[in-house]
């Protein structure tokens, strides 16, 4: 079984290289995309939290505002 900070890593992973994929593909309008997937019916859960966090990252956001407080505790320095 993966340790948490195993699949955080795979997560920032695959967050990254979906962004330099739609900057790539799309230019200006990765954004719009990235919104466009994150909304299909048809995504699975990891999927669409993928999607959601690169049109995040797109946007320009800097925090989502969600972090637990367990999060907050065992969060790596």
């Amino acid at each position: 079984m993966l340790g948490w900070n195993t699949r955080r890593e795979t997560f920032e992973r695959e967050v990254r290289i979906e962004v330099e994929f739609l900057r790539k593909l799309h230019g200006d309008d990765a954004l719009r995309v990235a919104r466009e997937k994150a909304a299909r019916p048809t995504n699975r859960t990891a999927r669409r939290k993928v999607l959601e966090e690169t049109a995040r990252r797109l946007s320009g956001e800097t925090g989502s505002g969600k972090r637990s407080f367990l999060g907050g505790l065992f969060r790596r320095a």
